[in-house]
């Protein structure tokens, strides 16, 4: 495989805009922690929140375009580090070109919310390490993303991520035999790479924030809208 390319001319924003002008949150924690349901609320609560024909350019990047487009590789066996990366970047650009756009505003004009990324892709799929990143989470610090890590209990891992989706295509189609042949096993998985993507928070340059999953929803959507906006 040829070397991948830890530094490039992509890692300088030619043009990084008014990041003043952007709120840009990556939400990441692994898997059954509810983040797609944090997400969810916090988007709500900002759209409830403002007058009549003051909603501003909202980016919400589910799963389904963060990683999504890596599963079919993924599932051959076939994904390289450099398509994974090159995946990555195109994210990153993306949020990039946002961002830069706003070079003659002075208020927030664009909010972004993103459902994993670069942290999570350290250990799913499990191609990248983080010195291959590095560069990519040096671009989202300088366009002043922030990251929100999502963390919980072993046992609400199993009774949210585990237990309720044991009969669907995650479980029995990706997580196994990937992650373990059984529950226990995908279980003891998941809680182990939860303990090394937290490991990871300290490598980051953007600013960060661990929040607990099994305090009250309505709390931590408070904290976590607070988190973003500010």
């Amino acid at each position: 495989m040829r070397a991948i390319r830890l530094q490039n001319a992509a890692d300088a924003t030619p043009n990084a805009g008014n990041p003043a002008c952007s709120r840009v949150l990556i939400v990441e924690g692994t898997s059954g922690v509810g983040k797609s349901t944090l997400i969810d609320q916090l988007i709500r609560r900002y759209v409830a929140g403002q007058p009549a024909r003051k909603l501003r350019t909202i980016l919400h990047l589910t799963q389904a375009h963060t990683y999504g487009p890596l599963a079919p590789a993924e599932d051959r066996g076939a994904l390289t580090a450099e398509q994974n990366l090159e995946h990555l970047d195109d994210v990153v650009s993306m949020i990039e070109w946002h961002v830069s756009a706003l070079t003659h505003e002075s208020k927030v004009k664009f909010l972004a919310v993103v459902d994993t990324l670069h942290l999570t892709q350290c250990h799913r799929p499990g191609v990248l390490a983080w010195e291959h990143v590095s560069h990519l989470d040096r671009r989202l610090a300088r366009l002043g993303a922030k990251l929100l890590f999502l963390h919980a209990t072993s046992q609400t891992i199993w009774e949210r991520g585990i237990l309720p989706r044991r009969e669907e295509e995650f479980m029995t189609g990706y997580a196994c035999p990937r992650f373990g042949a059984t529950l226990e096993e995908i279980h003891h998985y998941f809680v182990a790479e939860q303990e090394r993507m937290r490991r990871l928070l300290a490598n980051t340059a953007m600013r960060y924030r661990e929040m607990d999953a099994d305090e009250a929803l309505e709390t931590n959507v408070g904290e976590a809208c607070k988190f973003w906006l500010a």
